[in-house]
């Protein structure tokens, strides 16, 4: 799927409130559950406003790569940039389940697949089999909404090795966004996606502006 010349343009980015200290020393509480704020200060030449961003790279709407598991994986800055944007298949979940390779026949090679689940109850988790599906075909990127990324058996009592969706799909430059939203909203199964993250170097997480395009 080409850039499509006209579509309506979805955000599928998640808001994020942080804290906010102004210069005039009132505080404003935000929203978010990990380490999020902003410190107003003016500038000492023209006098302009700016800020002081304390947080970390894995809040609100963001994209792992392989330097979040791998201390010589690439980073936010080396991935290339067409890795980020283009065809996107949306598959939806309606309840707790395991998401296996029977429910990816529809993904095809070079994809972007992004999986959703409504609100509420457990999530339903990508296995172990299923993530070895992706990363066989293999897809561009992953994103998830309501969906566990990770095989619960990754985490069971005495388990010596990691193997979930992360250790399969980032260990082949196959990146995973987190803290999608509005996929419900999609009226198509096929839309053009684009999630680009900021170019700094040595990052294992970005934040992004997630959007799709629907011709």
């Amino acid at each position: 799927m080409e850039f499509p010349a006209r579509g309506r343009i979805v955000d599928l980015s998640a808001e994020v409130c942080p804290g906010i200290l102004k210069v005039s020393g009132e505080y404003t509480w935000g929203s978010e559950v990990r380490r999020c704020e902003l410190r107003q200060f003016r500038t000492g030449t023209d006098h302009t406003l700016m800020h002081w961003f304390d947080t970390e790279t894995h809040i609100g709407t963001h994209v792992e790569v392989p330097a979040h598991l791998f201390d010589e994986g690439r980073s936010c800055a080396e991935m290339p940039l067409e890795t980020f944007l283009g065809e996107a298949v949306v598959l939806r979940f309606d309840h707790a389940c395991t998401i296996g390779p029977s429910d990816f026949e529809e993904v095809r090679a070079g994809d972007i697949v992004l999986l959703w689940s409504p609100a509420g109850g457990p999530p339903p988790a990508i296995s172990l089999e299923g993530a070895q599906c992706l990363a066989g075909k293999p897809i561009k990127m992953l994103g998830v909404q309501n969906v566990s990324p990770d095989d619960p058996r990754a985490y069971e009592a005495g388990a010596t090795v990691r193997a979930d969706t992360h250790e399969e799909l980032l260990r082949k430059d196959i990146p995973i966004i987190e803290g999608l939203v509005n996929l419900e909203t999609l009226p198509q199964q096929r839309v053009f996606f684009m999630g680009l993250p900021l170019r700094v170097a040595h990052m294992d997480s970005s934040w992004i502006r997630a959007v799709a395009i629907c011709p």
